[in-house]
């Protein structure tokens, strides 16, 4: 994948500010993964909820989307930008990057990546996330080169069900058991949607009543992870802050956000993005992953 950007020599030393966005509130998680493991550091947040999901969108309309908001949360003060969504990864990674200029772009799935290569993971592997992202053959390329047995499955049911709220609702146990039940028997199965921790009890819930072993691998908490490692430590004294901003804040996502985030939630409203003056949006198709 395209190397990522250092952060400038002269922000090593003090705090960071994190720019962490995705379709709709389920990025959240990510940023609260983050926060636990860095409270030092600042994060920015940006949900599209007014353009949830983005699994459905073509590779087009979800790069104007990150260019956009990219540009918003640079001029927010970002210092470093996190895409916690695997199909805004899949397709629009060079575009958040272009969008980024000199600041670091991280995305959701060279994290997950790399733990495959650096481990023996059981195989077969499955993959559950949107249409889009397994659409792109991101995950199913990189892991069979890498010599694994790969079941890839879209569950585009997952996410408007988990951004309702409907966490334990049979309708949500219904879809995602009718999903691992096409998937067919694997034994690391990856969550390549950052919404899909939320899930995480259900899942290993349906494999112990099979009494069938699974190693479970989130790109949300993986993402946090690698954000966590290698982003410089504040200096001592320095006080972290936390900003939201979405695209729609109807009453159901007002309701929800503090759900994602573990504690209450303010939500401010942008309804327009600006591509920014004189900018173009990047149209990139087949960005280069690791």
């Amino acid at each position: 994948m395209s190397k990522r950007k250092p952060l400038p020599e002269e922000k090593k030393h003090g705090s960071v500010t994190v720019g962490i966005f995705d379709s709709g509130l389920g990025g959240l998680l990510t940023a609260r993964l983050l926060r636990a493991k860095r409270p030092d550091l600042s994060i920015l947040y940006y949900g599209d909820t007014a353009h949830l999901p983005y699994g459905d969108k073509s590779e087009e309309q979800i790069q104007e989307y990150v260019w956009k908001i990219v540009r918003f949360l640079r001029g927010k003060g970002a210092e470093a930008i996190a895409i916690a969504c695997n199909t805004a990864s899949a397709v629009a990674y060079e575009t958040a990057q272009a969008a980024a200029g000199s600041i670091p772009v991280y995305n959701a799935i060279s994290p997950a990546l790399k733990r495959f290569a650096q481990e023996s993971l059981p195989s077969p592997v499955g993959v559950i996330g949107t249409y889009t992202t397994i659409r792109s053959g991101i995950y199913g390329r990189a892991l069979r080169k890498m010599g694994y047995t790969v079941h890839e499955l879209p569950t585009p049911l997952l996410v408007p069900l988990i951004e309702e709220g409907w966490i334990h609702h049979p309708a949500t146990e219904a879809a995602l058991h009718t999903y691992l039940s096409q998937l067919g028997e694997v034994k690391t199965l990856l969550l390549a949607c950052t919404h899909y921790p939320l899930l995480e009890g259900l899942i290993e819930q349906y494999y112990a009543e099979r009494q069938y072993p699974i190693q479970i691998l989130s790109t949300a908490a993986l993402l946090a992870e690698e954000m966590a490692q290698s982003l410089p430590h504040a200096s001592k004294g320095c006080i972290s802050f936390a900003h939201f901003w979405v695209s729609d804040a109807n009453p159901r996502f007002i309701e929800l956000a503090p759900r994602f985030w573990s504690e209450p939630i303010q939500l401010n409203e942008v309804k327009e993005l600006s591509s920014g003056k004189g900018q173009r949006i990047a149209q990139i198709r087949k960005p280069p992953y690791f």
